[in-house]
């Protein structure tokens, strides 16, 4: 395998790290530089489902507090791409529109899931409307469809979407609990999943395609749900486990005909790029076809890319050598790999690391326990 290695730089001030990339920056050349890092006080949480406006780069961010003294700090905030505050929000918890111009945040009692509210509101912070729905809502890329995946005391699921007016269009009653949903990147297609139970393929007016009998948690659709891929292991919002036996990880395509399954695989958003880890690397297919491209010496903790797959983003361990870098990113195109160690602050409820990367894999969002870092790659 060829590869390039990028070089860098890193100095420590007053306990913080400080990491700058060398040499001059070429439009689309990758070439990774620090533009912000924020660390947070130990007594408040990142939520660990915080988000990255895939187009604008906006970054929304909750946190929490875990003592009383930290209650002023907690929220949900805005953040552009150079580090500005430009919203913030009291209470509750938030998710953004790709766009960046639809902010979703839930407020209500601790414990009361069924009472909460969600708000509707531009980047700005201006409220376009409000209603008492659940408490896990998603917003489709373009912000105008938002879906209600909201469990009921009799452990049944309401599966409901509103539009951009607050008006319900459509609603599902499911006999199950605990549904993980996502949309298409064209929003005209909504996947929703349950952990230990059915897939399911809507339209974006509510039309069923197609249920499939299967395990696991949504990890990728392509435009117009082209592809979808699921992964087993833990639901993503429950603590539940996929049942001894399950077939997961798995990928579908839009008719729900299984065309990889086995081993965990991401689909890139345009649906040309399958990008496959296995224990100790990571394999770039092309789509339909299925041809191997290119491999990579890495084992992948989590892992992102960006709409057309010529950027991967992994927070992960080299298996080829010896080495104390645990972040990566990859131009599978140019089959650059430039690397670094991320060595977060603080603490974190969920001790966990996250990455994400804009749709066109300009800028990347890295959460640390109680600390984020933001790069321009090129």
């Amino acid at each position: 395998m060829r590869k390039r290695i990028l070089m860098l730089a890193a100095f420590t001030f007053l306990g913080t790290t400080t990491l700058l990339a060398m040499g001059r920056r070429l439009e689309g050349a990758l070439n990774p530089t620090l533009l912000w890092e924020k660390e947070f006080p130990s007594s408040i949480i990142i939520d660990r489902n915080m988000k990255l406006a895939r187009i604008t780069g906006d970054v929304m961010v909750t946190v929490y507090p875990e003592t009383r003294e930290a209650e002023e700090i907690a929220g949900v905030y805005l953040f552009d791409k150079n580090g500005n505050e430009i919203s913030h929000w009291k209470k509750g918890f938030g998710t953004i529109s790709d766009n960046g111009e639809i902010i979703l945040f839930t407020s209500g009692p601790t414990g009361a899931p069924f009472h909460n509210r969600v708000h509707y509101c531009t980047r700005d912070g201006q409220e376009l409307w409000n209603g008492r729905i659940g408490e896990e809502v998603y917003i489709s890329p373009d912000g105008g469809i938002v879906i209600d995946a909201a469990g009921e005391e009799d452990s049944t699921q309401l599966l409901e979407a509103y539009d951009h007016t607050g008006r319900k269009i459509w609603s599902y009653k499911i006999g199950e609990e605990g549904i993980d949903v996502m949309f298409s990147p064209d929003s005209q297609y909504i996947v929703a999943a349950h952990g230990d139970a059915n897939v399911r393929l809507y339209r974006r007016d509510g039309t069923l395609l197609w249920k499939k009998r299967n395990y696991g948690y949504i990890v990728s659709v392509s435009t117009s749900a082209s592809y979808i891929s699921l992964s087993s292991g833990e639901v993503r919002w429950t603590s539940r486990s996929a049942p001894k036996g399950s077939s997961l990880p798995i990928v579908y395509d839009k008719d729900g005909n299984i065309i990889y399954k086995d081993v965990f695989a991401k689909v890139s958003e345009d649906g040309k790029k399958l990008v496959v880890s296995h224990n100790e690397s990571i394999e770039i297919l092309s789509l339909p076809e299925k041809v191997f491209s290119k491999t990579y010496p890495l084992a992948k903790d989590f892992l992102t890319m960006s709409y057309n797959g010529k950027y991967l983003a992994i927070l992960g361990r080299r298996t080829d050598v010896a080495s104390s870098n645990n972040l990566f990113v990859i131009d599978t195109v140019e089959d650059k790999i430039w690397e670094t160690e991320i060595q977060p602050k603080g603490k974190s409820e969920f001790n966990q690391m996250q990455v994400f990367l804009t749709k066109d894999g300009k800028y990347m969002l890295i959460q640390g326990k109680g600390k984020l870092y933001y790069y321009q790659l090129y």
